[in-house]
């Protein structure tokens, strides 16, 4: 009997008891924002997040570790003194150094988080850990081409910036719709090589006809070497040899007698650092050295190169976006900065600012934005503002086109003399003039 008339109190508590649960549902949907949210749902957003912090976070992927682990120190320090130089007061002549901070963003200081570039395939996987766990809202580094795409996956699906110098022009026609680069790519580059050449045929009677690729097989290599063969054409030098090597290869006698059997006027070279010291160390062995030797970047950009050839580096070309002895106040400026204060007295190289030169951009464009919303920082990059009398590149400044390309930015070629690398083209930034043959070992 009890309990019957337990059962019939219960019925009558039901109605109640599923009123005051849709009352606190509904309550629930409100601050939700239209739906139901779980305890563990309860974040912001990631724009959310950067916008409330305390500091701006922008991820950079540097090789910490492995064969490039020197060069990626030598780009941490160049970032760190950007870094100091945007968030402490500095008597450095560029925009942001004159306060603390932000101050479009009152004040608020840049922070970086750091992820080891070891692969493409890590690249994918750090730049979504940046963005997801650290709230980067944007990613730099030292990247190449074929590490840029991979890390593109990562920033188009999560809506962060990436500002990358790998070279490839397949970069700015993927579609991105947050890609940028600061620099020219490989078709700037090889296009200016060959006026170059044209340049001494016309100025100095150079008698310069025959050219010669040695290319790595990785994207970078065979990329290059695809522009090359199409610019010979155009500009009518004869390609007398076009030499594809394993990037790994630990011999390589064989590509340099083929080399010196073709003996070409030019020899053009798309390599990384150790390839660049073995090919060099072998044709000392064989006793040959063409009239010119000029790198496309990579290895022929890394400090490595001084190091390990000494006086044997004496004449060797290079593309480049960037140099020491631009007539530009600022660059003498910030070089004596980062070697009094980040390296340890050495000098400040090209790939070096490059990376470091992306991670102060892409802050310029937070600041112009006064947001840490992505769209609202990609719609700033495309419309920089920046003072012509406070450039330390190369160009006039920074014009993004829809694909991310800044068009307003010049390379340079230049050449390894008393020691170090000095600018011999276009003739209105050169400092000195070019050595043509280059003298063989003797």
């Amino acid at each position: 009997m009890m309990f019957k008339k337990m059962e019939k109190h219960s019925a009558e508590w039901i109605p109640l008891l599923i009123g005051i649960l849709l009352f606190v549902t509904v309550l629930q949907v409100a601050k939700a924002g239209g739906r139901v949210t779980e305890p563990s749902e309860e974040r912001l957003s990631k724009e959310q997040q950067a916008t409330e912090a305390e500091e701006v976070i922008i991820g950079v992927l540097l090789p910490m570790s492995g064969t490039q682990a020197k060069a990626g120190a030598e780009v941490l320090a160049a970032v760190e003194m950007f870094v100091d130089i945007i968030n402490e007061e500095s008597k450095i002549g560029i925009p942001l150094a004159e306060g603390r901070g932000l101050p479009n963003l009152n004040g608020k200081k840049i922070k970086i988080v750091y992820g080891d570039l070891k692969s493409a395939d890590t690249a994918l996987s750090e730049a979504e850990r940046l963005i997801t766990s650290e709230a980067a809202i944007g990613i730099c580094g030292m990247f190449s081409s074929a590490t840029t795409k991979t890390a593109a996956v990562s920033t188009e699906k999560y809506k962060a910036i990436l500002i990358s110098e790998g070279t490839s022009p397949s970069l700015t026609a993927k579609g991105y719709e947050y890609f940028f680069r600061i620099f020219p790519d490989d078709t700037m580059y090889v296009r200016d090589t060959y006026q170059f050449l044209e340049n001494l045929n016309e100025m100095e009677d150079a008698g310069i006809r025959t050219v010669a690729f040695v290319s790595e097989d990785t994207e970078f290599g065979k990329n290059i070497e695809v522009i090359e063969r199409e610019y010979a054409e155009e500009f009518g030098f004869d390609v007398v040899e076009n030499i594809t090597y394993s990037s790994n290869a630990t011999n390589l006698i064989s590509e340099c007698l083929k080399i010196k059997k073709a003996d070409p006027d030019v020899l053009m070279m798309s390599s990384y650092i150790s390839d660049v010291i073995l090919y060099m160390n072998t044709f000392k062995q064989i006793d040959y050295m063409p009239g010119m030797i000029i790198g496309q970047r990579g290895g022929f950009m890394a400090s490595e190169l001084f190091t390990a050839l000494g006086a044997d580096a004496e004449g060797l070309y290079s593309t480049s976006a960037w140099a020491l002895d631009l007539n530009l106040p600022l660059v003498q400026e910030l070089n004596e900065l980062y070697k009094a204060e980040y390296s340890g007295g050495v000098d400040l190289i090209a790939d070096v600012l490059k990376c470091a030169a992306d991670v102060y951009v892409l802050s310029l464009a937070v600041n112009q934005a006064g947001s840490t919303d992505v769209d609202a920082i990609k719609s700033a990059m495309h419309n920089l503002k920046y003072p012509s009398d406070q450039l330390f590149i190369s160009g006039k400044g920074f014009t993004f086109d829809e694909a991310g390309q800044n068009n307003e930015g010049v390379s340079l070629i230049s050449q390894i003399q008393d020691g170090k690398y000095q600018t011999v083209y276009p003739k209105e930034l050169k400092n000195i003039d070019a050595i043509y043959p280059v003298p063989g070992w003797e």
